[in-house]
């Protein structure tokens, strides 16, 4: 197993739309904690009923602290990438859209079922799927799951196991191991809303594709708001590097008047040589 660090693409902002959507799945696992089981299975997503409530709630709810931390590791890549992209209110609305095509996909196969779903992983499959149409060039950095690996990671302070692969190639090989275990009939894993999640982070990124992919411009700005970020940003450190310089030293002013030894090779003065004492006054 490999943990996504990043997407190696180009340089990205500061998350605030990513690390809002995990704090909020932080927030509704630890209040799930205190809700009483009956009141939680109302939140869940229940493919005998129709619940819009349910569509959202049961995006940020999870089973237990491991299947918490294993969404939310996936969805620091990935939500980082594309609100670098598009903006934090664009992640926050494609995550929820996603996540609510995750949910109709899995009432739609087990519809009629008593067993309900929850987790983002459906959600986070579509910032995947997007990100696939975003960065068809992109790499993936990723960290082998071994306890070598992860000791010699943290004793160094450096991601020394860390292997670079083709996003493209990744989400293909994470695709196919999920058709793998729902062929084999592995069980507590909802493989409905992952594939109707990723299917429709494609078709949004098709979609979307003017905005999440500039023409040809596989390394500059994806955005005209960003260009013109990146123009301000330029303008300013200009100013400060020249605020902060040494100014230019300046001649000091000629003295016409003070008498100094005749140099022949200096150029013509401006002025008669009678007034600079470089020649007797005349009797």
């Amino acid at each position: 197993m490999f943990i996504p660090l990043g997407i190696r693409f180009r340089e990205l902002v500061w998350p605030t739309g990513t690390i809002a959507l995990i704090i909020c799945n932080v927030l509704m696992f630890a209040a799930q904690q205190f809700l009483a089981p009956s009141f939680q299975l109302q939140l869940l997503l229940r493919p005998d009923r129709v619940d819009p409530v349910a569509w959202l709630t049961s995006m940020f709810m999870h089973a237990d602290l491991m299947h918490l931390l294993g969404n939310m590791v996936f969805l620091w890549p990935f939500g980082m990438y594309l609100e670098s992209r598009l903006g934090w209110q664009r992640l926050i609305l494609l995550y929820l859209a996603s996540g609510v095509g995750a949910g109709l996909t899995f009432l739609a196969l087990h519809w009629g079922e008593h067993t309900p779903a929850l987790g983002a992983s459906g959600a986070i499959a579509g910032l995947m799927g997007l990100c696939v149409v975003a960065a068809p060039l992109g790499k993936l950095r990723l960290l082998p799951v071994h306890p070598a690996v992860l000791i010699m990671a943290a004793a160094t302070g450096r991601r020394r196991g860390a292997v670079v692969f083709p996003l493209v190639a990744w989400v293909m090989l994470w695709v196919a191991s999920q058709e793998a275990y729902a062929w084999a009939g592995v069980e507590g894993i909802a493989f409905a809303a992952h594939f109707g999640g990723i299917t429709l982070g494609v078709l949004l990124g098709l979609a979307m594709r003017a905005k999440v992919l500039p023409e040809m411009a596989f390394e500059g700005p994806a955005t005209e708001e960003e260009a013109l970020e990146r123009k301000r940003e330029r303008f300013v450190n200009l100013v400060a590097a020249a605020w902060a310089g040494k100014p230019r030293a300046t001649p000091p002013p000629v003295d016409y008047m003070r008498p100094r030894a005749p140099n022949w090779h200096d150029k013509p003065d401006s002025v008669p040589p009678i007034l600079t004492g470089e020649v007797d006054d005349p009797v």
